[in-house]
């Protein structure tokens, strides 16, 4: 709306607008209270239902921004697990409430106090240092087993949180405008938080590549196991140092907003790249595991680059 008539009509431009249409043609402008979000949300539980199909259904309700969520039905002692599985993955949401058939979550967290720059920032920190402890491990000759993955529900809970309160403020202009970003910066935040989310996950199964030894998580996310080849294990070790400097000047360029340093990051992606040499034997699939996993790490860099430039 054009700064004068909300000058003119005393409209607040935090508030949401109505147009009606009278018989004769004329739009009549009706300012409207804001549309605010539902506060509770029930979600039944039926009997085969598994901890994790009970998590997922619970973070689209918390991602949805609802404040109470009561789940209803007479949960065995194996689907409880799921709270387990919130406890790490999700921060503020607690158990408050339990019955014989209802269990009752409330978001203790005050979203209005999250600072996405922030979260940003210690993301890319936790990913720099998990990154550090696998080049760790390498220089040791030691197995991280699945230590990264059990540390990667820190990268989950920090993009659990970030993702809510972005998608609350897409939905609620009150709660947009105490987070004092526009529309367009929350989208692009939402897609670099999501970005940085992903290379905690890639991490993971690069920290899998130097296992000679089957684990829990190998198990249940179906890795492979190769015989230990210090060669690749160095080429790893070498490229993992490389990126992780590109990855430290990225964090630089966004908490600098430099669009200048950003761009010359972007337009060098390709010197991080590790090159495919012809090998024989049983190296093969495993080197070529190591160059899809550096692809990933390169192209997840790349994407925050390319959508902060927008930003």
């Amino acid at each position: 709306m054009p700064l004068p008539w909300s000058r003119r009509f005393d409209i607040d431009k935090k508030r949401e607008l109505t147009l009606e249409e009278t018989s004769d043609g004329v739009l009549t402008i009706v300012p409207g209270d804001m549309k605010r979000i539902e506060e509770e949300a029930t979600i039944p539980i039926t009997n085969n239902a598994t901890p994790d199909k009970i998590y997922y259904k619970i973070l689209k309700a918390y991602f949805d921004g609802y404040k109470i969520i009561t789940l209803v039905g007479n949960l065995t002692d194996e689907q409880m697990d799921f709270i387990d599985i919130i406890h790490k993955r999700v921060v503020g949401l607690e158990v408050t409430e339990q019955k014989k058939d209802q269990i009752i979550l409330t978001d203790l967290l005050r979203p209005e106090d999250v600072d996405l720059d922030k979260i940003i920032s210690q993301m890319f920190s936790f990913i720099s240092v998990v990154t550090t402890d696998i080049i760790s491990h390498i220089e040791q000759n030691k197995q991280p087993g699945d230590k990264i993955l059990d540390r990667d529900s820190v990268t989950t809970r920090n993009h659990n949180l970030a993702y809510r309160c972005c998608n609350m403020a897409l939905k609620d202009s009150m709660y947009l405008s105490k987070l004092k970003k526009t529309t367009s910066e929350i989208l692009i935040i939402s897609r670099i938080i999501r970005y940085l989310d992903m290379l905690g996950t890639i991490l993971v199964g690069g920290s899998y590549l130097i296992n000679i030894e089957m684990t829990e998580g190998m198990k249940k996310y179906h890795y492979k196991i190769f015989e230990e080849d210090e060669k690749l294990n160095k080429t790893l070790e070498k490229y993992l140092k490389k990126w992780l400097q590109y990855l430290k000047s990225i964090k630089t360029a966004l908490k600098e907003k430099d669009i200048e340093k950003a761009t010359d990051l972007y337009l060098r992606r390709f010197e991080f790249r590790l090159e495919m040499k012809d090998r024989n034997g049983k190296s093969g699939e495993h080197l070529a595991n190591i160059i899809d996993f550096s692809e990933q790490l390169n192209r997840m860099s790349s994407l925050i680059l390319r959508d902060f430039m927008m930003y």
